[in-house]
């Protein structure tokens, strides 16, 4: 019992020497990243794809408020695409993929200047059936989690920037 508490002990000390800091902590030098965030203000997005993607990186970036003098700009271009995905022996589809590919640019205060550019890509995947309706609700579904995670790798491809 002894020589596991040492060595969780141990194990502990060399975590904390190693140097990890979590990305998101406000004690941690990384609270820079938070801030640049919430100083960022995302302008908007055409489309209800990007709308979504907007809400989601809103509330990501800047969960308080939209920044009243926003250091940066975050301006986002979301291209769609549907892909056939499985064809069955009529010929027909019944399956497809979608595909929402962003790339964004931030900019700094004066909409000018690319301070970091970057693309980001989410596929979801949906069936084809024979009623059109569940066809259109499966498609409106994958565009809605496609879009939530197409939001969240923007949010983290910029942490990672701001963190640097």
């Amino acid at each position: 019992m002894l020589y596991r508490t040492l060595a969780l002990f141990g194990i502990l000390f060399l975590v904390a020497a190693c140097g990890f800091q979590p990305l998101y902590g406000r004690q941690t030098e990384n609270a820079k990243v938070t801030y640049a965030l919430d100083q960022t203000y995302i302008l908007p997005i055409d489309g209800r794809v990007g709308q979504i993607v907007r809400n989601h990186l809103l509330d990501k970036v800047s969960p308080r408020s939209l920044p009243s003098n926003a250091a940066y700009q975050l301006q986002v271009r979301i291209r769609e695409e549907k892909e056939n995905l499985a064809i069955d022996r009529s010929n027909s589809s019944n399956r497809n993929n979608l595909t929402l590919r962003a790339n964004y640019q931030l900019l700094d205060s004066t909409g000018k200047n690319i301070v970091y550019q970057g693309s980001a890509q989410a596929i979801a995947s949906f069936n084809i059936v024979d009623s059109d309706f569940a066809n259109l609700a499966a498609e409106k579904n994958a565009q809605k989690r496609s879009a939530i995670v197409l939001s969240e790798e923007i949010h983290r491809q910029l942490s990672v920037y701001f963190s640097r």
